[in-house]
């Protein structure tokens, strides 16, 4: 940003720069959604949500849209007031915004107070100690710790950087108690993970494949049928011409071990045709390609290697269990792939499953179940021993008839049986198919039925935990402040400061990379890691303490505290590379320069609805205080302490007036 109060727009290429790991979640809500029909009490309950979430601007014009149709409640016009200060000193209110204000007091002050207006004239009577015109800072404080404390809470989380020198002295210990209470509030440690968690996709189950046998196919097999055992009957009716007892029990043994022998045959030959065709999509006899990297098959393949290695049995013979589980683990992830990558879905929506089919794994090892295509598809010895021995008793009772009926006429016979010999070579392997086919789809059919229904199953438990767990909205603010404060806390106490030595103070939370990240249609970015910079402005110049927040733990270490006077600054701007990133940078004149990135969305999932929303860096960048921050910045860039020496003179007084700057 200029001088000027407009942004230097740079769009170039970032050579050099790294992005860490990023996750991008956008869970659907109708928390931020008003319809046309909605009544103004909507809009007020849509303003308020905005404004517990952190984001006053537009918490501010759902209010001032309530307003504007009728709603004229001491509870609006509080809210109101709250909008307009939230995350902004004094100073940084324009001559609009204190009108408002001047407004908003006039509420403050009539009859009837319920703990609403009551608390709007707490609001008045502070920015009475800080406007220039005289109010008591110690009634006022007093007033504000005799608020109810609903109200006071509210005020004393977004009056913070209106409070100033004596009344944040005096209100700070409650300040900071808050902050410890909130900061492990409604089980936060147990619940926040479920906030950075995918919307999970629906359950489904890979169809069977077509059967690939039709009716041509079924004409085909009978007339090969009839080829092939009409001259076997011919042969047969040959051999009972003869008349012998052995004839006619060749024949009867014929007919009767033929069809049973048959039937084993096909079960067998079944079998042997799923075994294969299991053993193919493991990948057994081949090696195949790795999937693109970055790509969708290549993010769920390694969410599979990510929960093998987690779910693994015996934690001290991974190797086992990972070449156990080779191909199961492929089979499993390219069925994923294919029911999944052509709906549009991104590779995190699924993760639910494949830890579920990850755990169902193990559980059929542990239980002795089979996984293996030889174990699965696997012909019982019973079987083949009577298929064996049904297929040579066959053979033999087919040698006694075609003996016998050579005798009676050999030239007929022999013909019959060349007849049936060719047509057999293409019947059998025809019949056999189809019969396989058939079965095949009946089976995966009903295969496929139990594992939707687990599936389904599964669904619904993981949705039902993550919709039970998943933090709201104002949760994960009012978390994030406690952080804030409880950092803002150590930082006084590491540079010895108090409050009457603090002049301006400002928060730049940006997101640390890598992480994860979520937010609600329409709201901020919520990161699971962040970076927290304080800047304490005082007489003597800047204290700027780094902070790193695990916010799903609630931790932080400080990585850096820099002191620097009001001249070691000697430039501060914004860059932007596109509508969808924000990037700070300071310069020193005794250091390098550093580029802190405020705001961007983090993923390429998230990329179509950022496009959607033309205002979602807006509350970004609303949600983290950026406007303030930048003034204070700006003003140390620019001025320097003659800056500060304004900020800290009345601001009735007149900016053209060079004393006020005394």
């Amino acid at each position: 940003m200029n001088g000027s109060g407009t942004f230097d727009t740079t769009n170039t290429a970032e050579s050099g720069s790294h992005v860490g790991i990023q996750v991008g979640q956008m869970h659907d809500s109708h928390v931020y959604f008003v319809g046309p029909d909605d009544p103004p009490e909507r809009d007020y309950e849509v303003g308020r949500g905005y404004l517990a979430d952190g984001v006053p601007s537009k918490a501010r014009k759902h209010l001032e849209k309530a307003r504007a149709r009728g709603l004229n409640s001491s509870g609006i016009h509080f809210h109101r007031a709250l909008a307009v200060l939230s995350k902004r000193s004094y100073r940084d209110l324009t001559k609009e915004d204190r009108e408002v204000l001047k407004d908003l007091s006039a509420h403050g002050a009539s009859t009837g107070r319920d703990a609403w207006r009551r608390g709007l004239g707490v609001v008045s009577a502070l920015l009475s100690c800080v406007d220039g015109s005289g109010g008591d800072a110690e009634a006022a404080t007093a007033e504000l710790n005799s608020l109810p404390a609903v109200q006071r809470d509210l005020i004393l989380r977004h009056l913070d950087l209106v409070l100033t020198g004596s009344m944040k002295q005096s209100v700070w210990h409650r300040v900071r108690d808050n902050a410890e209470k909130t900061r492990f509030s409604n089980d936060r440690v147990d619940r926040v993970w479920a906030y950075f968690e995918a919307e999970p996709a629906g359950a489904r189950a890979e169809p069977p494949e077509p059967q690939t046998t039709d009716g041509r196919d079924v004409f085909v097999g009978v007339l090969l049928a009839a080829a092939s055992l009409g001259p076997v009957v011919v042969v047969t009716g040959s051999s009972l011409t003869q008349g012998s007892p052995a004839a006619l029990l060749a024949c009867l043994a014929l007919f009767a071990f033929g069809p049973v022998a048959g039937w084993h045959v096909a079960a067998w030959h079944h079998k042997y045709r799923r075994r294969l065709a299991l053993e193919r999509a493991y990948g057994y006899g081949r090696s195949p390609a790795p999937p693109p990297e970055g790509g969708f098959a290549d993010q769920v393949e390694r969410w599979f290697d990510h929960y093998f290695d987690k779910y693994a049995p015996d934690l001290s013979d991974r190797y086992a269990w990972s070449a156990r589980t080779r191909g199961v683990r492929r089979s499993l992830r390219d069925e994923v792939v294919r029911t999944y990558r052509e709906q549009g879905v991104e590779a995190d929506r699924v993760k639910w499953l494949v830890r579920f089919l990850v755990r169902d794994v193990r559980r059929r090892l542990r239980a002795g179940e089979p996984i293996e295509p030889y174990e699965i598809h696997r012909v019982d010895p019973a079987v083949k021993v009577r298929c064996a021995v049904l297929c040579a008793a066959t053979a033999a009772a087919m040698a006694a008839v075609a003996v016998t009926a050579f005798q009676q006429a050999p030239v007929s016979t022999v013909g019959c049986l060349l007849l049936s010999a060719v047509a057999a070579r293409f019947a059998v392997p025809l019949w056999l198919r189809i019969h396989s086919e058939r079965l095949r789809v009946i089976e995966q059919d009903r295969e496929r039925e139990a594992v939707r229904t687990a599936r389904e199953a599964e669904y619904r438990r993981w949705k039902s935990k993550l919709d039970s767990l998943r933090p709201r909205e104002e949760e994960m603010e009012a978390w994030l402040s406690a952080d804030k404060a409880l950092i803002l806390d150590e930082t006084l106490k590491n540079h010895r400061l108090g409050w009457h030595e603090v002049v301006a103070h400002a928060f730049l939370p940006t997101p640390e990379r890598p992480c994860e990240s979520a937010r609600e249609r329409g709201g901020p970015w919520r990161y699971s890691r962040y970076e927290i910079r304080v800047f304490l402005v005082t007489e003597e110049g800047v204290r700027e303490a780094t902070a790193v927040l695990d916010f799903s733990r609630s931790r932080w270490r400080t990585r850096s505290r820099k002191n620097y006077r009001f001249d070691a600054v000697s430039s501060v701007h914004v860059e932007i590379a596109s509508t969808r990133r924000y990037t700070l940078n300071i310069t020193l004149s005794n250091g390098p320069a550093e580029s802190i990135v405020v705001s961007e969305a983090p993923g390429r999932d998230a990329v179509a609805d950022e496009e959607a929303e033309a205002d979602a860096p807006d509350v970004d960048l609303d949600a983290a205080g950026f406007s303030h921050a930048l003034r204070v910045l700006e003003g140390i860039a620019a001025e320097g302490r003659p800056w500060f020496g304004r900020a800290a003179a009345p601001p009735s007084a007149d900016p053209s007036d060079p004393s006020a700057a005394a």
